[in-house]
Formats: structure tokens, sequence, C-alpha cells
């Protein structure tokens, strides 16, 4: 029983702290969503990561957490907005990290293996950025992805 309690205590402790490693994340909200014929409850989570290299694009993730548990479904969900202007340089070129297959940053959904990663690619000749965010698990899992493009539109030209 005394081996039971600080397993809980530990898994209260260290699951937040889990959940929230990796990038600089803001969470937007958090809600309760019920599962009618099951025993579980599930909570939603959706944060907001702003692009580390691209601070002019907002990322957008849902996923579930699902309380008291060790690990939780890897259903996820991604949005991603230009939510600042496009920097560019003195002749008007836009000034984007175009790095293909960047790993952005992972947070860690469990205790275990369970990973949730977002990456970065750049599709030069329509001009976007796409964002995937996807789970893996080591052992016995199942990968669940997600996908989003944000349009960049034609270089903008400098004022003159």
């Amino acid at each position: 029983m005394k081996t039971i309690k600080i397993l809980l205590i530990l898994s209260l402790i260290l699951i937040p702290a889990i959940s929230l490693a990796g990038p600089k994340a803001v969470r937007i909200n958090k809600f309760i969503a019920v599962d009618p014929i099951g025993p579980a409850n599930y909570h939603i989570e959706t944060l907001r990561i702003d692009d580390p290299d691209n601070t002019f694009v907002s990322i957008y993730v849902a996923h579930i957490i699902q309380d008291w548990s060790m690990s939780d479904p890897s259903n996820v969900s991604i949005a991603c907005r230009l939510t600042g202007s496009i920097p560019v340089d003195e002749n008007g070129k836009q000034i984007i990290n175009k790095k293909t297959n960047n790993d952005i940053g992972h947070f860690k959904k469990s205790i275990g293996s369970k990973v949730m990663r977002i990456s970065r690619s750049y599709d030069k000749e329509k001009n976007v950025l796409i964002y995937n965010v996807y789970t893996t698990k080591l052992f016995d899992g199942s990968m669940k992805h997600s996908l989003s493009v944000v349009p960049l539109g034609n270089p903008l030209t400098p004022a003159k």
C-alpha cells in the first residue's frame, strides 16, 4: 500500500512536468471531454508554440491528456497561422528559416517512451511552410499525425 501511495505522489509530480518538457508552450485552454461509454474522462489541452526560427508563425496543437494514468492516447491535431510580419532583407527578399525536416521541438507524453514531435518543412515551389505534429511510441505504439500549411505569399518588396 505504501508503494502505491509513493507511485501516486510521484505521478502527480512528474506527469505535469513531463507534459511541459520541450519548447516553450503557452497553454491556451484545457477542458474535460467526458467519455459516456467508458470509465475515463479525457482532458483536451490546446497549446501555442511559436516557431523559434520563424517567430511570425504560431503553432497551435491540441492533444489529449488522460489523468491518473501512466500514459495517454496519441491523438493530436495542429493548426498553424501567420501571426506576425515576415521580415525582409534590404532587397525585399523574405527572411525565412527554410530548413527541411527541421525538428522544432518535442514533448514527452508519458513516463514511458511516447513523445509528441513537431517538425517543419519548406515547399520552395509554393512558398509555404509545412508543419507536422506526430506521436511516437517505442514499443507497441501506433503513430498518429496531423499537418498544417502556412502560405507565405509572394516575397515582399521594401518600402521606398
